[in-house]
């Protein structure tokens, strides 16, 4: 990712108020373009993690915050819910800042951000407990 675009990502953190972004501040945007990889696990082939950053443009300031969460993982269940579940949080943040109460978009990117929150917490705890989260041994 480029500096230039998580430096967007991190101003409409502020603007939509988004649950944890203080975390951000820890890094400046070079550090945070390392760490942020898109919508979608490392493990996924880039140009997927690229078509779902595209296809739901909106759910990027929540998943910077989510990527960060990761990358300070400790291992522990009770922070990995955490995290997914503020991914959903955000993103339902996200759409009603976006969208107007009215706009069908606002629920269908709710409906993406809670879809994507399941898929993180079904399919996402190898990330999160991977040996250089300090604590992974003592959550298994």
């Amino acid at each position: 990712m480029n500096v230039e675009h998580v430096r967007k990502l991190r101003d409409l953190c502020d603007q939509w108020d988004l649950e944890g972004r203080d975390v951000l501040d820890r890094y400046s945007d070079a550090e945070l373009a390392k760490i942020y990889n898109g919508i979608g696990s490392d493990g996924m082939p880039s140009w997927l993690r690229r078509a779902a950053s595209f296809l739901s443009p909106d759910l990027e300031p929540t998943a910077i915050i989510h990527d960060v969460d990761y990358e300070l993982a400790d291992g522990t269940r009770e922070r990995f819910t955490d995290a997914n579940s503020r991914f959903r949080r955000n993103g339902y943040r996200s759409a009603r800042r976006r969208f107007g109460w009215a706009d069908p978009r606002r629920y269908l990117l709710m409906n993406r951000a809670r879809r994507f929150s399941n898929y993180c917490q079904l399919f996402g705890w190898k990330a999160w407990s991977t040996p250089s989260a300090p604590n992974s041994e003592d959550a298994r």
